[in-house]
């Protein structure tokens, strides 16, 4: 059996049914995210168009200033600059009004992208632990691999059973037969473990259990809450009273 390879149309049908709801549920969340991050782009776009403008007015009138302080006046011009740079603070003004008003939109979204996102909590690792328990039930009951690991347990602890001196220390701790042969059967397992370990030599390490189910990553600024009292904590500090 390969880990990699999961035919979901064989799924039981109780894991295909959360499966397809989660995903529902991830694509509403998604979609808030995109909205969200639209939201906090245009705000940002309005808010730098107005530094922008209020910077074009501040060079505006170092510009007439200069003018009034020179020998050669020409009212007219210093006149239009004076227009032109309160044009462009009112416009600025307006676009940062504009932006402050689009406050409660983005309020509102971060309170709905939180909202979806607890929806999510905890299903993925729901679903995929489900799942690999299926697949790990059906790796051991593939034709031969009990053969195999009664083999292994059998030569490893018959080894281990000749080796007794070795751990005669910590043997001598129990003060029961019934506890000495508990921590026997203790230390042969580790005893295999160890030596499973020394075959895979990290192999294990690149070796990843297959997912159905993954959360999405937050978006820049988004709110992320795991919790309903932490959802509960972010609607007061966002919702006017």
């Amino acid at each position: 059996m390969q880990l990699s390879t999961i035919d979901r149309d064989n799924l039981n049908p109780a894991l295909q049914e959360r499966l397809a709801c989660f995903e529902i549920n991830r694509d509403a969340y998604i979609t808030l995210q995109n909205q969200y991050t639209e939201v906090l782009q245009e705000n940002q776009r309005l808010t730098q168009k107005a530094a922008e403008l209020e910077g074009q007015a501040n060079r505006t009138d170092a510009s007439w200033n200069a003018q009034g302080k020179s020998g050669t006046i020409d009212q007219v011009k210093i006149n239009e600059e004076i227009e032109r740079s309160a044009q462009l603070r009112k416009d600025a003004q307006a676009l940062r009004l504009t932006a402050e008003a689009r406050t409660g939109i983005e309020n509102n979204l971060v309170i709905q992208v939180a909202e979806a996102r607890l929806k999510l909590v905890g299903t993925p690792d729901s679903i995929n632990k489900d799942l690999q328990q299926i697949l790990l039930d059906k790796a051991l009951k593939q034709e031969g691999t009990f053969d195999i690991l009664l083999e292994l347990f059998a030569l490893s602890s018959a080894v281990f059973l000749k080796s007794l001196d070795e751990h005669e220390v910590v043997l001598s701790r129990c003060n029961t037969t019934q506890e000495r042969q508990a921590k026997i059967h203790e230390l042969t397992w580790i005893t295999l473990g160890k030596k499973l370990e020394k075959l895979f030599d990290g192999a294990e390490k690149d070796t990843l259990a297959p997912t159905l189910a993954t959360m999405p990553p937050a978006v820049q600024k988004e709110a992320v809450v795991n919790t309903t009292a932490a959802l509960l904590k972010l609607k007061r500090t966002k919702v006017a009273p």
